[in-house]
């Protein structure tokens, strides 16, 4: 058996950071803000939500980068399944 992703979370926790962000705040928080963020291209996050190859390819540094940005634990940034 293995722990693997079957769901990013990530687009929902980009919802919740969006969320508390005061209204007046210029910035977007978005897909290519986090992106722009962890030095990421925009496709290369995309590869992480949609759990295609480049998923894989995320360190365990980018990870944590990731979930800072987002305000939650790296754990969170999937949804993982034994298989």
């Amino acid at each position: 058996m293995e722990l693997v992703p079957v769901r990013c979370r990530i687009p929902e926790l980009i919802a919740r950071r969006r969320e508390m962000e005061p209204k007046s705040s210029e910035i977007k928080i978005n897909q290519q803000w986090l992106a722009d963020k962890v030095s990421l291209s925009k496709q290369q996050m995309s590869d992480y939500i949609h759990l295609r190859s480049g998923y894989q390819s995320m360190g365990i540094q980018r990870a944590a980068l990731i979930a800072y940005y987002l305000d939650c634990l790296i754990d969170d940034l999937f949804v993982w399944e034994w298989r």
